[in-house]
């Protein structure tokens, strides 16, 4: 190559850089270039309220306490601005946010996902801040001494010793007051029967029902009166006592597993109730995304239930069947109407369906739910080996 061709090629590179635009300088901090006119975060000109580039939103650079505890939970836990107004919309309009995510409009709210995420995150918190171990230990203690529960493990027991049964058919039988005679009978009606008595002999007025029960159990001290002469079982005696100390034991495993995995059993729930939905529409064809969307809310609004209701307990302390009933009839309720504003279904058809959704959706929950009852049950044989 001479040096003509040489001098050209440097000549013709030369225009090349020229002509060529060079990217935009990326302000420095102490700049005083205008924040609205370059993106801080890449440099590039902006042209809107967000970067074309990088995406980073136009906003003053300087940092406040504010700022920086926004950005810290933006990153950190899942907040969003938009957490106030799609929560809002998901009380007062169930079915809403499915139909605008699955038209497209993911903007306008809080990506289902994240939604799910940061109600499981306030949920925990408030429980590992309120709930302590003496409180949940408690609860199992309590749980494990309640008369009716040891009841039942007492007169179990005693129904698989054929011996202690035989001479249970010999003795005679006595009228006391018992604690739920006529569920015991309806359970174990060899061994109690319950009676229906209004008034005694001085016609002082009784429980509805008595139970006759065999003076056996009197005479053995399974059952034993108190100072007031009302008869309760023995927790303190016999093989029951030992399988209440072993149920306690896989109570408290079982309280371990679903504290610390709640969160994960909850998400995994929410394939299963797809698949429920899918399996009661079918003939709609509709993409399986869809349903998992719809999910996704539903389970996002028993999360936000849950939060107030636990709420109402810690402030309240109302009884927990109020709480259980209230908590049952929402989600019932919430269920059917976003299943008719989704699907599009005559009121009819969004009851049955939804219906015949939540057995298979609760079928699902109970199997899981045993399948962590049985884990408990390993581990604490494990630890007893």
């Amino acid at each position: 190559m001479d040096s003509k061709e040489q001098t050209e090629n440097i000549e013709t590179e030369i225009q090349a850089e020229i002509d060529t635009p060079s990217a935009p300088e990326r302000p420095e901090s102490n700049s005083n270039i205008d924040a609205k006119e370059y993106c801080l975060n890449c440099g590039t000109k902006l042209n809107g309220t967000y970067c074309h580039n990088c995406g980073q939103h136009i906003s003053d650079h300087t940092l406040t306490v504010k700022r920086f505890l926004l950005n810290y939970l933006d990153n950190s836990f899942l907040w969003d601005p938009l957490h106030i107004k799609t929560i809002g919309l998901l009380i007062r309009r169930p079915g809403y946010l499915t139909n605008e995510y699955i038209a497209g409009k993911y903007v306008s709210q809080v990506q289902p996902l994240k939604l799910n995420m940061f109600l499981l995150l306030v949920f925990i918190t408030l429980f590992l801040f309120f709930a302590s171990n003496e409180k949940i230990n408690d609860s199992i203690q309590n749980f494990t001494n309640d008369e009716f529960v040891f009841s039942i493990a007492q007169l179990s027991a005693i129904s698989e010793d054929v011996e202690y049964l035989e001479k249970v058919k010999a003795t005679p039988r006595d009228t006391i007051n018992l604690l739920a005679p006529l569920d015991l009978s309806n359970t174990y009606p060899s061994l109690i029967e319950a009676q229906e008595v209004l008034y005694d002999s001085e016609g002082t007025e009784l429980d509805r029902f008595v139970a006759v029960v065999p003076r056996l159990l009197i005479e053995d001290k399974i059952i034993i009166p108190n100072e007031e002469g009302y008869y309760h079982f023995n927790i303190g005696i016999g093989s029951a006592a030992e399988n209440m100390a072993l149920l306690k034991s896989v109570w408290e495993e079982l309280s371990n597993i679903l504290i610390q995995y709640l969160p994960i059993i909850i998400l995994l729930t929410a394939p299963f109730l797809s698949f429920s939905l899918s399996v009661v529409q079918h003939k709609k064809k509709r993409p399986f995304l869809d349903h998992f969307i719809f999910s996704m809310h539903y389970i996002a609004f028993i999360e936000l239930t849950a939060i107030a209701l636990y709420l109402l307990h810690l402030i309240f302390n109302p009884p927990m069947d109020l709480l259980s009933t209230i908590f049952a009839l929402s989600s019932c309720i919430y269920f059917t109407i976003s299943f008719h504003e989704v699907y599009k279904t005559t009121w009819f058809r969004s009851i049955t369906k939804a219906m015949l959704s939540s057995l298979i959706y609760y079928g699902i929950c109970v199997g899981i739910f045993t399948v962590v009852i049985l884990i408990a049950c390993f581990v604490v044989a494990f630890k007893l080996a």
